[in-house]
């Protein structure tokens, strides 16, 4: 399991490069962590069942879906949280999703009030709820010179939220024990 984890961090960290300097998750990274989390669980003393393996693949991909469709997030996003549920499992990609999501929204509202855009987004949903209230529903979609508009690499939150849960699981096989004990 340790040499799995220790893929599953380094995919992670390229998956994080990736997307921060090109503002894409590479096809074939997240394709050979799928592949090793199935293969590696498989054949692992310790490792998931196949069935567990792929049902992380799948409940990892229809958690992240809607972000996609909605326009919030790139396919190379619900690619990657798809690999890191074979890896991981169907009962611990519920709890990675949820701790990425929660550092995906402080990760844009921070980008929105540094770019100076809050007053604006938030005059934005403000008619936004006028219109449901009235009755004349209207979004305006954010312009791409908006901090709203512009594309925020997620990669690094997916990979802190999957670290986040893994940190008692790896410090239970004896891996980084010093680090631990703290």
């Amino acid at each position: 399991m340790l040499i799995l984890y220790a893929i599953l961090i380094l995919c992670l960290l390229l998956a994080s490069i990736y997307d921060v300097r090109i503002k894409k998750i590479p096809n074939w990274l997240s394709l050979a962590l799928m592949v090793s989390g199935l293969i590696g669980n498989y054949f692992a003393i310790k490792g998931l069942s196949l069935g567990d393996s792929s049902g992380g693949i799948i409940t990892g991909l229809l958690l992240m879906l809607p972000g996609y469709v909605f326009g919030s997030m790139g396919a190379g996003d619900v690619k990657l949280m798809a690999a890191i549920g074979s890896v991981v499992g169907f009962t611990q990609i519920v709890d990675v999703v949820i701790y990425s999501y929660l550092l995906m929204f402080v990760l844009a509202v921070l980008f929105v009030i540094i770019k100076g855009d809050l007053i604006r987004l938030l005059r934005r949903y403000q008619m936004l709820l006028y219109g449901l209230f009235s009755g004349i529903a209207s979004y305006q979609k954010p312009d791409s010179s908006e901090a709203a508009g512009q594309r925020v690499p997620l990669a690094p939150t997916i990979a802190l939220a999957t670290c986040y849960v893994l940190y008692p699981k790896i410090c239970n096989l004896g891996f980084m024990v010093t680090l631990c004990r703290f």
